[in-house]
């Protein structure tokens, strides 16, 4: 990988783990609405005002900001039954495919959920039922934005695969990761054999 694809990855991988970082906090933030909101409607009759509401908004921060990090780890659901025992060649081939693809659909929801939110803004958009009139265009300003944030990370991928997480199969992982049992095993049958 070329000095300027690390450079880039590492800028990305820096504005990430700041992204993940306030994503824990509003979820700090979710868990506290939540329970200051059931608190006051078990002892006090009377819930946090738009708590449900202020909950719909973080998730969507908690959601879609994180989504670069995910895929640099290389955590996204995958399923690899039948990739996992074709040739690297062609796993690298499906892999550039992935995500171009990714490009493509995730690109057109950036566009689709960025006029949305511009239109929530420019008109003013006051969140369904709320009764503190909070405005909808925040939580929607944050999908565009955390899908592009993503977008930029697949063609970081794309354009210098050095930067996919690991390029070992999801078998090959599986088989790493429950090695140790199978290690566990043969001890523990050959300690019962010498007793």
């Amino acid at each position: 990988m070329s000095k300027f694809g690390r450079g880039i990855s590492r800028v990305m991988d820096k504005v990430d783990a700041v992204v993940v970082f306030c994503a824990k906090l509003l979820l700090a933030a979710m868990v506290l609405v939540t329970f200051v909101s059931v608190i006051g409607r078990t002892f006090f009759k009377s819930p946090l005002p738009d708590d449900l509401l202020i909950g719909e908004m973080l998730m969507v921060a908690i959601v879609f900001l994180p989504q670069s990090w995910v895929q640099a780890q290389g955590a996204h659901l995958e399923v690899t039954v039948f990739t996992d025992f074709l040739p690297r060649r062609v796993q690298k081939v499906l892999v550039a495919l992935g995500l171009i693809l990714g490009i493509v659909m995730f690109g057109s929801m950036v566009y689709a959920s960025w006029s949305s939110a511009y239109d929530a803004y420019d008109f003013g958009e006051i969140a369904y039922n709320s009764t503190l009139d909070l405005r909808d265009w925040p939580a929607k300003m944050l999908i565009p934005l955390g899908l592009a944030w993503w977008c930029l990370r697949f063609l970081v991928q794309l354009l210098w695969p050095g930067t996919q997480p690991d390029d070992s199969t999801e078998y090959q992982a599986a088989l790493r990761d429950t090695q140790y049992l199978e290690t566990e095993r043969l001890e523990t049958e050959r300690l019962e054999q010498e007793r």
